[in-house]
Parts: structure tokens; sequence; C-alpha cells
């Protein structure tokens, strides 16, 4: 469902109410493009398509077989049309570009050379020739072709050579081959457009699956494993002071509880796709999984109150992985969440000890975060901000991963740049009303 709104808002904008007033589409299943189904029917199109061609060769069958007075000339004239079909169709519209050359020269020969047992009445079938050309060449090459096409259809309709010489008949011809090029161009290109559509359609469906896919394994990854790290150390917790200390227990069952309601939380917010989180908070849960896993932690600065709320969701997020990272991979000791603000940036650093070193993380890809896939899914979501992040072991030993983030993009125009227009128009008023008063004074 969200892959489908996804689709419908990169394909048609977002889905705002109509004014009032505003009269309804009249049908319900119809989309912004206005037709039923959100897309070009595209084998319909080209079932049109089809029957025009066929339709288009049997009208121009229709002076050939008047003036024939066999079977076998007929039966040539209609073996010759069905070919120009099948040739404009397989070769022209839906075949491979390298096929092009041969289909023109073919239809080329059969505009031309029937004429000689047929009569002047099969240069209408030019048009396929005509047609052909037009959607495969230029301009300036395919409308001097259809002119002369048109023309010299036009001469031989109108019965050149021959004692009696019909104008209007020459006329009709060279309209109707010119018309018969127009409707199969037009065809052909709108056939080609709804299959580009179709396609686009499909792409766009499976760019759209993708993306849905892949911010459900990240928001999952990255938002859940904070709260399953700290259900899976309150469980152990637990189980040690059952004995010893039931009072404790209970009451680390009872904090068990209102984590498993979170992790509900978090897994309908990652399935409704919204994703805003109070840094703060998130901190302060944070905080408190780590001292569970016995981490001594240190808080920095109190959090920005201002944060640009895409900028705060996304620390919180990063601040998650960071402390999941440090239960899972770490033997870390003491940790140091720290959040601030400068004039142009927000920051976020996660300080801790205990850094497990390569020869001793074993063959278990999740032994060392670089294995997994935390740290590029946060390095996108920063990225998405215009940030960047690091991480990394520092000289003295210690692990150190620090986001920064503008905060440019997310900061108000400033009062003088919406003041400097309304300046340059009073200057220019000024300037005017000066005129005018000079003006009247003479």
């Amino acid at each position: 469902m969200i892959a489908d709104a996804r689709l419908r808002e990169a394909r048609f904008g977002p889905s705002n109410p109509a004014p009032a007033g505003a009269a309804g589409p009249a049908d319900p299943d119809a989309t912004a493009d206005g037709l039923p189904g959100g897309g070009f029917p595209t084998r319909l199109v080209q079932v049109v398509h089809a029957a025009t061609c066929l339709g288009v060769a049997g009208l121009g069958l229709l002076g050939p077989l008047r003036e024939a007075r066999s079977w076998p000339p007929a039966l040539a004239a209609c073996g010759y049309a069905l070919v120009l079909v099948a040739v404009h169709l397989a070769a022209l519209c839906y075949g491979s570009p390298r096929a092009r050359g041969p289909a023109l020269a073919v239809q080329a020969l059969l505009g031309l050379l029937p004429v000689l047992h047929l009569g002047g009445a099969w240069s209408v079938l030019g048009c396929f020739f005509a047609g052909s050309v037009l959607l495969v060449a230029r301009p300036l090459v395919s409308v001097p072709v259809l002119a002369l096409v048109s023309a010299g259809a036009g001469v031989l309709a109108a019965g050149a050579g021959t004692p009696v010489v019909s104008v209007a008949a020459g006329v009709d011809g060279a309209v109707l081959t010119a018309v018969a090029s127009g409707v199969l161009f037009a065809l052909a290109w709108f056939s080609r457009l709804a299959a580009a559509y179709e396609a686009g359609g499909r792409e766009l469906t499976s760019r759209a699956i993708a993306e849905e896919r892949l911010r459900f394994s990240q928001d999952t990854h990255d938002l859940l494993g904070l709260t399953l790290s700290a259900i899976a150390l309150k469980i152990e917790l637990a189980r040690r002071l059952v004995g010893p200390e039931p009072d404790r227990a209970r009451a680390e069952l009872t904090e068990l509880v209102a984590i498993s309601r979170k992790a509900l939380a978090d897994v309908r917010s990652i399935a409704a796709g919204s994703r805003e989180f109070s840094l703060a908070e998130e901190r302060r849960s944070a905080a408190a999984v780590l001292e569970t896993a016995g981490v001594s932690v240190r808080l920095g600065p109190q959090v920005p109150e201002r944060l640009p709320e895409p900028v705060a969701t996304t620390f919180a997020t990063v601040l998650r992985e960071s402390a999941t990272n440090i239960v899972r991979h770490s033997r870390a000791t003491w940790c140091e969440l720290a959040v601030g603000e400068t004039r142009n940036e927000a920051w976020l650093c996660v300080t801790n000890d205990g850094v497990v070193p390569e020869d001793e993380q074993g063959d278990d890809p999740a032994a060392g975060e670089e294995h997994g896939s935390g740290l590029p899914n946060l390095e996108d979501r920063i990225g998405a901000l215009g940030g960047t992040l690091t991480a990394g072991v520092r000289p003295d030993g210690t692990y150190a991963l620090r986001a920064v983030v503008p905060l440019q993009p997310f900061l108000p125009p400033r009062r003088g740049a919406r003041l400097v227009p309304k300046r340059l128009r009073a200057i220019r008023l000024r300037w005017r009303s000066g005129w005018r008063a000079r003006g009247s004074g003479r």
C-alpha cells in the first residue's frame, strides 16, 4: 500500500483536496492523466493501430480492385497490400531499428512497381512508405518525401500519359495519400508512446517497490536494533535476579513490558512510514540501555530545542544505532553522548572505549559493525540532509562517531532578503512620482 501511494505521488504529485465548488471527475477510477486505470491501454492502442493500417490498405485497394478485369490482378493487389501492412507493423513500428532500411526499400518497391500492371490507382498505397519515412526520418527529410510521394500519387491517379486526364482524381489521390500517411505516422507514434508509457510505469513501480523495501530494511535495522537489544538485556538481567532479588527482577520485568510496547510502536511507525522521534527522549533511552549493559554514560550539553525536525529525527536514529553497536560489538566501560549546535550546523558525537581488535572479532559478520549495514544506512540518512558522517578509532584507542548536518537549508530566509525587493519597489515608485511631478510643473 505504501509503495502504491508513493508510486501515485511520484507520477501525479501529492493528492491535494479539490477546492470548494470544483467539479469532480466523471469517472471515479480516472487518474490525473484523464485515462481510466492510470495509463494508456497499450494493447488496445496496438490493436487499433493494426486495424487502422488494414483499413487504410482496404481503402487504397478500392481503386485497383475496381479497375481489375480478372482475379489474378485482384489477388496480387491484396497480397501486395498485406505485405505493406505486415512490413509497416513488424519492421518499422515494433521491430528492430536494424530492419528499417530494408523495410523502407520494400515499401518503396511495393508502392511503385505494382503501378505498371495495376494502374495509377495503386499509387495511393505509397502512403505506407511516406508514413514510415515520417516515423523514422527527421522532418527536414520526411516532409519533402511526403510532398513528393503525394504529388506523384496525384499525377498517376489523374491518368497522366493517357488520353483522358482527370484533375479531380489527381487531387483526390494526392490528398488521400497525404492524409493516410499522416494517419499512419500518428498512430505509429502514439503506439510507441503508449508502449514507452507502460514500460516507464513498470520501471517506476519497480523503483518504488525497491525504495520501499530499502526504507523498510533500513528502518527495521536502525530503529528496532536498540529496542531489541534492551529487551535481551532486560530478560537476561531478570533471569539472573529471579532467585536472589525477586523484587528487582519484578521491576525489570515491568520495564521489559514498557520496552516491548515501545518496540511495538516502532514497528507500527515503520509500517506507516512515519519516523518522528524526540532526540532528548532517545538520548535518555540510549543512556538507560547502556547503563543496563554496564556502561557508564556521560551526557554532553542539553539537546538544542530548535533543531529542525528532520535533523532531530535523523540524529535520534544515529543515536539508536550507535548505542546498539556499543552494546553488541564492543567491550565499552564508558560512553559519551553529546549533541550540539553552532551557527551553521548541528552535530552529534558518540565516543566510547572498549574497541574490539579486528583479530579478536572472528569470522562472525556481526562481530564488527563495519561488516553490517548500520554505518551505510546512517551515511545514507545523513547524506540525504547534506551532512557528513565520520566513524573510526582515534589514536587514544577510543571509538568516535560524529555526524554533522548543515542547518542553512532548514532556516527561514533572512528578513533582509525579503525587504530588498520592497525597498527597490519603493525607490522605483518614488522615482516615477518625481518625474510625474516634474512633468506637471512644465
